[in-house]
């Protein structure tokens, strides 16, 4: 063929191993060092996709770099850099046997084939401490990944990652990478940590963003960046404090725009965590009274932690007919709090109850939406996988509502593996 013909390469095998079959890779380091510090052994090990479930166990042909990366005067920067072809469980690496171990390996450096990749045990201590010295930015982002990546997969706790992205992301010059960071950072704390550790961890989080969001450039994206991961964490009664302050104008940091936006966001917090009520979503609701300011109230009101302010927003969202796309979105955003599992675990029967009836009777649109957004996610134990698996034994289920509980429920046992490895 052409590409056969440009790459000098036999792609015989190439259709049938990366178009014909789907799921990603996964690659990790197997090594062994010698009292000298020089790697004895060095392979590659090949795991087959583990998603979505019944997927074929395939290995693919990969041609793959390895970069060998060390800290000199607090930067780290690649030494070394070997490609070859991975092929197969197992591809020795015989390249680097009696090279110095480097303080980071990093496998698919330049990105050169699509697959999952892990990091050694010296590695990740040395990405704990320094992923943000990275000089190459690509390097850097991969590096992210693979610690979101094995914090999901539970080989390295919430705890760990919390600690990396503290360590790191205050460096990180890519604010796109900062804000994806930061965003992975809140889902790991809210789905992966270990329920007894949540609250210490976003405390720390709190903490750290708030440092770097009064220390950022002012008006700067990554300023507006921290600030909201500092009010997305705030639980304690200082950090809340200062929330309120932000809100009001009693508290100013140079730069930073309160606009109607952020005014929200902040309101929407201090309501979830029963630090205002009613009244000030009125006023604020009274100087925002437009279609975005009606769907903000509307996350506000369904965020209270009370058990009534639920039974009204699961009325609205379950039983008014009349209630706009928009709105019932908005209000399923307020009801499902992370901080709020327990006002929120009355409704794990009642989600199972009522939908067959919102299959019914709503567009598929709505139906998949009040599907994927009420599942039960927070609940992570065994009786959220037993009410999943009871509901769908039943034989004539829509194939999209199967699917969609199917996520759900691979959802919650990914949870609680993590939180196990946290624990």
């Amino acid at each position: 063929s052409e590409l056969e013909v440009t790459s000098g390469r036999d792609l015989s095998n190439w259709t049938e191993e990366w178009l014909r079959t789907s799921g990603v890779n996964l690659m990790r380091p197997a090594l062994t060092v010698d009292g000298a510090g020089n790697y004895a052994s060095f392979a590659i090990i090949q795991e087959p996709p583990t998603s979505p479930e019944g997927i074929a166990p395939i290995l693919r042909s990969h041609r793959m770099a390895i970069g060998l990366y060390d800290l000199n005067d607090g930067v780290l920067t690649r030494r070394e850099r070997i490609e070859l072809d991975v092929v197969g469980a197992r591809t020795e690496v015989p390249q680097l046997i009696g090279t110095r171990q480097p303080d980071l390996v990093l496998l698919n450096d330049d990105d050169l084939t699509f697959t999952k990749i892990r990091l050694d045990e010296r590695s990740w201590a040395t990405a704990v401490d320094h992923l943000g010295q990275i000089d190459d930015s690509l390097a850097r982002a991969l590096v992210w990944g693979a610690a979101w990546d094995m914090t999901r997969d539970a080989e390295v706790s919430t705890g760990d990652y919390l600690s990396l992205v503290l360590s790191g992301v205050g460096v990180e010059s890519d604010i796109g990478v900062v804000q994806v960071i930061l965003r992975q950072l809140k889902t790991a704390i809210d789905v992966y940590a270990a329920p007894a550790n949540r609250a210490a961890y976003l405390e720390r989080l709190a903490s750290g963003m708030l440092a770097l969001a009064t220390a950022a450039e002012p008006a700067s994206d990554r300023q507006l960046a921290f600030t909201r991961a500092f009010l997305g964490s705030a639980v304690t009664k200082d950090h809340l404090a200062i929330l309120k302050g932000l809100l009001d104008g009693s508290v100013t940091w140079d730069g930073l725009a309160i606009d109607t936006d952020l005014r929200w966001s902040l309101l929407q917090r201090l309501v979830s965590q029963g630090e205002a009520d009613e009244s000030l979503i009125e006023a604020e609701l009274s100087s925002d009274d437009t279609a975005t300011g009606r769907r903000q109230a509307a996350v506000a009101r369904a965020a209270r932690p009370t058990a009534v302010a639920k039974e009204l927003a699961w009325a609205d969202i379950i039983d008014r007919h009349d209630l706009p796309n928009a709105l019932m979105n908005a209000t399923i955003g307020g009801f499902v709090q992370p901080d709020q599992v327990d006002l929120l675990r009355p409704y794990r029967t009642a989600y199972f109850e009522v939908l067959p009836r919102v299959w019914r009777d709503r567009t598929m649109e709505m139906a998949q939406d009040i599907t994927m957004s009420l599942y039960p996610a927070y609940l992570v134990d065994e009786e959220t996988l037993s009410q999943t698996d009871a509901f769908l034994a039943a034989p004539d289920l829509a194939s999209p509502l199967r699917r969609l509980l199917g996520e759900g429920r691979d959802g919650v046992v990914r949870a609680m593996r993590a939180r196990a490895k946290d624990a």
